[in-house]
This record gives structure tokens, sequence and C-alpha cells, in this order.
């Protein structure tokens, strides 16, 4: 309970710029809901006049949600089509480390 009394503002920020981005990202796959809410909170910003009061649920949403949203999406992975995509992109992974490096 603690932890949702000191970060709700961030984690409200971060629930107002996640909502229509989603939803207009729905509507446009080409840009994506991730665009979408970059372009959203580059919009904002400049109407955030004390951000030091988001900073904490924003750090929060950024590592825990995020982090347990990726593991949650891994077990809705098909093994067969993970096995798959990688053995097509493998030969494209070792030439682009062995280029960059």
């Amino acid at each position: 309970m603690e932890t949702i009394k000191n970060n709700y503002k961030g984690i409200l920020l971060s629930i107002l710029i996640a909502t229509p981005a989603f939803i207009i990202g729905s509507n446009f796959p080409i840009i994506g809901g991730p665009i979408i809410a970059i372009l959203i909170g580059m919009i904002m910003n400049p109407f955030i006049k004390d951000k030091s009061k988001f900073d904490n649920g924003i750090r929060f949403t950024s590592k825990k949600i995020l982090q347990y949203a990726v593991i949650l999406l891994g077990f809705g992975l098909n093994l067969n089509v993970v096995l798959q995509t990688g053995k097509q992109s493998l030969p494209i992974i070792i030439s682009t480390i062995s280029t960059s490096l």
C-alpha cells in the first residue's frame, strides 16, 4: 500500500499516456502504440511544471510494471514459433554482431 501511496502520481501519468497511445496505436499499427506514447509525452512535457513529483511513479512503472508485462507476454508465445523464427533469423543475428564487432 505504501508503494502505491508514494508512486500514484507517476503511475496515473503513465496510464494517462498509455491508454490513448494503445487505442490510437491499435488503429494505426504501422506507427504503433509506443511511438504514439512518445509523441504524447513530448506534447505533455512543456505543460508539466513540477516533474519531480512524478519521478518515483514513473521509475516504478518503467522498472517493475514493464518487467512483469514482458514476463507475462513471454507466457503467451508458442514455443514452436519461437524456435522457427530463431532458426530463420540466426544467420542475420550472427552477421550483424560480427559486422558490428
